[in-house]
């Protein structure tokens, strides 16, 4: 989760988009050797850990093809949430474990557009709206007792089918939040483009 936080939050440091587009590919390596270094200094296999590299690469594309809009990246990382769910749960050995634990990297940049695409609009409401989303929270911990029941009738690695909704649902709402938004005036590629190259 650290790879992905790490490449949703550089915009964070710079407002120039050189920078930005060479820190996408930089930060989630960065953090992934963070990641290598770490283990390596308690003596763990690295070996299992190396085909991140490529799931690192499918990050940053679907990141460039967002360009920076949160409905098209909430709709980009849950459409490939589902894709690895559905991987992991139809598939044995460590194919089925890259695909589920790569859920986690995909799902990491996923609040921060949920975030920004409820409060947009709101205006002299948006400290009560990002109130209420915070409390939202608590459905992680709903979900993870649903799987956990479903889990008893289907078994764990059929139970993540509870999650592959979870992620149609976010998919929906990146599209339908998006018509909302324009018809309020507020259009995130037109945002973006207006941002200076500096």
């Amino acid at each position: 989760m650290m790879i992905g936080r790490w490449t949703g939050a550089v915009e964070a440091f710079t407002d120039n988009v050189s920078t930005q587009k060479i820190l996408r590919f930089v930060a989630p390596y960065l953090a992934f050797g963070i990641f290598l270094g770490v283990n390596a200094i308690f003596h763990h296999d690295l070996a299992p850990f190396y085909v991140y590299g490529l799931i690192i690469l499918v990050l940053i594309i679907a990141d460039m093809a967002s360009k920076g809009n949160p409905a098209r990246m909430l709709l980009i990382f849950s459409i490939i949430g589902i894709s690895a769910l559905l991987i992991g749960m139809f598939t044995k050995g460590m194919v089925s474990v890259y695909a589920l634990t790569s859920v986690g990297l995909f799902c990491s940049t996923l609040w921060p557009c949920i975030f920004t695409l409820a409060v947009s609009g709101l205006g002299k409401n948006t400290s009560q709206g990002s109130s209420f989303l915070i409390m939202m929270i608590m459905g992680g911990g709903i979900i993870s007792w649903v799987q956990g029941y479903v889990s008893e009738f289907t078994g764990i690695q059929y139970s993540y089918i509870v999650g592959v909704l979870c992620f149609a649902y976010l998919a929906y709402y990146a599209w339908k939040v998006s018509g909302i938004l324009r018809k309020q005036g507020i259009d995130f590629d037109k945002k973006i483009a207006k941002r200076p190259l500096k």
